[in-house]
C-alpha cells in the first residue's frame, strides 16, 4: 500500500527530547493525533510543558494572536504521552524517531518498532549523521524508511534535510516531501552519507570555530561578535550551540563522520571532549541536566 497524504490520522513520535516535542507540535498544530513516546515521564512532562507554555509554545502563540486560547485547547486534545509504544505504534501512520545520536540504539528501537507498525507505515529516522542506508537495515521494508532530519527549534525552523536510503523507495521519498511541506517545512533532497549536507557543513565550521578558542587565539564572545559583526549572522556560534545545538549532539555526529570518512577535519577538537565530559552541553533550559554551555564554562556574561 502507498500511502497517501489523506491516510494519515495517526503519527508517533519516539523521543521527548528537545526535537522530538517540536517535531510532535508541528504535527498537532497542523491537526494530527499525535503520540510522545519517551522512557521516562519526567520527560514526558517536560515535552509536554514545552509545548503549551515553553518559549516557543503554544500560549506564545496566543500572546501573539497566532491562534486563540480555545484552538490552543483544542490542539493540545491531539497530544497524548506514552512510556510504551506498544499500542500507538499498531496505528501509527508515521513514525518520528527522534531519540540520541547512537547508531546501535536507534536500530534496536526501530528492530522493535518494526513488527508492531503498519504494513504501510513510514519510519523517518529524525539522525543528523549516520547514513540511512545502515539504519534502514535493521527493518523489514527499508524501501519505506527515510531520514528526516530535523534543525532546532524543529517546529519553528523551515528546513528540514531529507536524505533517502539506498533503498528508499521513490514513492516514500515523494510522500514524506509532500508530508513535509502540509506541515508547512522547507524539505530539501540529499542523498546518503556520513553527515549528508548540512551536518558535515555545519560541524565543520563549529570545529574550525572551538580550535580556535583551543589555540588560544580567540575567547568564545570576540568570536560570536565577529560572526554577527562581520557575517551579518542573528547569532554566533557559540551562541548557537549554548541554544541550538547540544554539545553531545555534534560532538557524536562530528566523531561518526570522522569514523566513517577518517576526513581528519572531522577529528573533533579535545576542547569539545572537554566540555562534554564536564557536563556543560548547553542552556539546562535547552536540555535538562546540562550544567550550562560554553558562556557559562568560561564564565563569560550573556547579554540579557
Amino acid at each position: 500500500m502507498v500511502l497517501s497524504l489523506e491516510d494519515v490520522k495517526h503519527i508517533l513520535v519516539v523521543g521527548g527530547g528537545a526535537m522530538g516535542h517540536g517535531i510532535a507540535q508541528a504535527c498537532i498544530i497542523q491537526g494530527y493525533k499525535t503520540t510522545i513516546m519517551s522512557r521516562t515521564d519526567k520527560t514526558l512532562k517536560w515535552a509536554e510543558s514545552q509545548i503549551r507554555s515553553g518559549p516557543f509554545g503554544l500560549e506564545r502563540l496566543v500572546k501573539k494572536e497566532k491562534i486563540t486560547k480555545a484552538q490552543a485547547h483544542e490542539i493540545m486534545k491531539l497530544l497524548t504521552l506514552t512510556t510504551d509504544f506498544t499500542e500507538p505504534a499498531k496505528t501509527a501512520d508515521i513514525v518520528f524517531e527522534s531519540i540520541p545520536e547512537d547508531g546501535d540504539l536507534k536500530k534496536k528501537i526501530f528492530g522493535e518498532l518494526d513488527p508492531l507498525v503498519p504494513s504501510h507505515t513510514i519510519i523517518a529516522t529524525n539522525t543528523s549523521a549516520i547514513m540511512i542506508t545502515d539504519l534502514a537495515s535493521a527493518v523489514t521494508r527499508p524501501e519505506q524508511f527515510i531520514g528526516t532530519h530535523w534543525f532546532y527549534p524543529s517546529h519553528v525552523m523551515p528546513l528540514v534535510e531529507v536524505p533517502r536510503g539506498a533503498l528508499t523507495s521513490d514513492e516514500t521519498l515523494d510522500f514524506i516531501m509532500k508530508f513535509l511541506n502540509k506541515l508547512n517545512k522547507k524539505p530539501v533532497k540529499v542523498n546518503d552519507g556520513p553527515g549528508f549536507a548540512m551536518t558535515r557543513f555545519i560541524d565543520n565550521f563549529v570545529a574550525e570555530a572551538i580550535r580556535l578558542v583551543e589555540l588560544g587565539i580567540v575567547g568564545v564572545k570576540e568570536f560570536d561578535d565577529m560572526c554577527k559583526y562581520g557575517l551579518g549572522w542573528t547569532v554566533g556560534v557559540f551562541e548557537m550551540l549554548d541554544t541550538a545545538g547540544p554539545l553531545d549532539a555534534w560532538f557524536h555526529s562530528i566523531s561518526y563522520i570522522h569514523e566513517v570518512t577518517g576526513d581528519s577535519r572531522y577529528a573533533p577538537p579535545v576542547l569539545g571532549r572537554k566540555l562534554l565530559e564536564a557536563g556543560y552541553l548547553c542552556k539546562p533550559e535547552v536540555k535538562p541536566g546540562s550544567k550550562g554551555g560554553w558562556y557559562d564554562f568560561f564564565k563569560v556574561p550573556r547579554k540579557g
